[in-house]
């Protein structure tokens, strides 16, 4: 999906808690950081957002559920991707105080 050569992945903090989860069986909390260039037909760039991934452990401790979290809206992500040329009217509306 990302041009490995044009792209990045940063890991930002990893936590275990052991009574997380609803199983109460632990959680392992990721948070990370992401952006670059996708391998589409028209190479749009993705600029950098944060994101946390919780991954709900079962009694074995093996991954039974996670669970994402951006700091940008899907709907962001995904008309930025598709019309690279509307970041700019995002950045405007910020600006306004209108959250997208």
């Amino acid at each position: 999906l990302f041009d490995s050569k044009k792209s990045h992945a940063d890991l930002l903090s990893i936590a275990y808690r052991e009574d997380g989860g609803d199983g109460r069986h632990g959680t392992v909390e990721v948070t990370w950081k992401l952006g670059g260039v996708l391998m589409l037909p028209w190479h749009p760039e993705v600029l950098p957002w944060t994101g946390k991934t919780t991954y709900h452990l079962d009694e074995e401790g093996l991954i039974y559920w996670h669970e994402e979290e951006w700091d940008i809206s899907v709907f962001r992500a995904f008309v930025c991707t598709l019309f690279p040329g509307v970041r700019g009217w995002f950045e405007k509306l910020g600006s306004w105080g209108i959250i997208v």
